[in-house]
Order: C-alpha cells, then sequence, then structure tokens
C-alpha cells in the first residue's frame, strides 16, 4: 500500500454537454464552459467539476512520481487537444513534463513507462513551487494547442504529469487513475483515491480544418 492520509467524503458530480450522449464510461465527463479561464468545446476533469479542487495530495515519493488517467473521446468528433490543468506543486519536471498516449484500447492504464508515449512535453514548472504544499489547490496550465494532438472519435487516450512534489487528489469517485510507483503503474482505486487531471480540447468538424502535417494523432 501507498503512503496514504486519513481522507474524508467528496461529491463526485457528472456534467455533461447538452445535446451529447456521453454513455456510462466512469472516466467521461463533460462540459460546456469553463467559467475560470480558457474556453472549448469539450472539457473534462476527473474530479468531475473544471478546476475541481483536491481536497487530498500525493506526494512525488511516497505516492507515485507520474500521475496519468485514460479517457475515452465518445462525442462522436475528433477533438483537437488545446490545454492541460494539473493541480500540483513541486519543482521543475524532468524532460518529460506532460505526456499522452492514444489507441489504448480502454479505459486501462498503458503497458511501460512514460518513454512509451505518443506525445510528450516539457519541462514546466508548477505555478506553486513548494514542495510541501499538502493537498495542492493551483492549477498550472499549458498550452499544448500547437501541437495539434487529435483525437480521433471513439480513440481511448491517456495523458498525465510529472509529480515533483505533491498532486492533487480526492476519495475515490469512480474514475480511475493510475500513479509510476515502484516501476510499475499502480492503481489509485486500490487506496482509494483519485487523481485530479484536467484536458480541454476543441471539435474538428472535418480534415479540411486542418493540414495533413499538423496532424499527429488521427486514427480510426
Amino acid at each position: 500500500m501507498k503512503n496514504v492520509l486519513v481522507s474524508s467524503a467528496t461529491l463526485f458530480l457528472l456534467l455533461t454537454i447538452p445535446g451529447v450522449t456521453t454513455g456510462m464510461d466512469s472516466n467521461t465527463f463533460s462540459i460546456s464552459a469553463d467559467p475560470a479561464g480558457v474556453m472549448a468545446d469539450w472539457e473534462y476533469n476527473t474530479g468531475g467539476t473544471i478546476d475541481f479542487v483536491p481536497n487530498l495530495g500525493g506526494n512525488s515519493a511516497g505516492w507515485g512520481e507520474w500521475f496519468i488517467t485514460t479517457v475515452h473521446n465518445n462525442t462522436g468528433n475528433g477533438i483537437h487537444l488545446i490545454e492541460f490543468g494539473f493541480p500540483c506543486c513541486g519543482d521543475e519536471t524532468e524532460t518529460y513534463g506532460w505526456v499522452i498516449w492514444t489507441g489504448m484500447g480502454g479505459l486501462v492504464a498503458p503497458s511501460g513507462d512514460v518513454t512509451t508515449c505518443d506525445f510528450s512535453g516539457g519541462p514546466f514548472s508548477p505555478v506553486d513551487p513548494s514542495p510541501d504544499t499538502d493537498p495542492p489547490t493551483t492549477y498550472t496550465y499549458i498550452d499544448i494547442s500547437s501541437e495539434n494532438i487529435i483525437i480521433a472519435a471513439g480513440d481511448y487516450f491517456c495523458f498525465g504529469y510529472d509529480n515533483t512534489g505533491y498532486g492533487g487528489q480526492t476519495n475515490y469517485n469512480g474514475v480511475d487513475t493510475w500513479s509510476w510507483y515502484f516501476s510499475e503503474w499502480a492503481s489509485d482505486a486500490e487506496d482509494v483515491r483519485t487523481a485530479i487531471l484536467q484536458v480541454k480540447g476543441n471539435y474538428v468538424s472535418s480534415l479540411s480544418t486542418l493540414t495533413w502535417g499538423g496532424i499527429k494523432s488521427l486514427s480510426y
């Protein structure tokens, strides 16, 4: 078992885009607007609401160096990813600051470590530089719009970040997340927690809106 703190109950919310059928996948949360910042067609947070405030934290030594989750794009549209949001604290990340795997085949963890990812970026420095903020409630937002990463309709993709201090978490809410612990992806659900990770994107209505050279991930 990882180093676990005593936690309190939290409310699990599911919000959907009006007119879009999201199905019953536990890892599918969407809302139509972000009141706090960047607006997007599709927005996702493992806590159930955009900019969800963590009530727990896991440190890089006792919990895991990397925090990840897998999401199903069941919107019926391709999604151009534009921004990550991670409630975290600590020093600058290593070279792999954030990572994405595509074509996951289900709501599962990757089979390999971060070097097996399809896309990566970084390093980045958390807005909160303290290594000991627990729980970390300040989000670090990362603009990835220029990466031109497209998640095809129906695809499962996994994303996450390098936790250098503390990463935000909440009580397990049905959304599966994993952390890199003792050289494997350990399920946070086994310790009754869900890591908080956020991503936003805009719908891609047709290939005519992008150049082939700009498409880094497109599979049906």
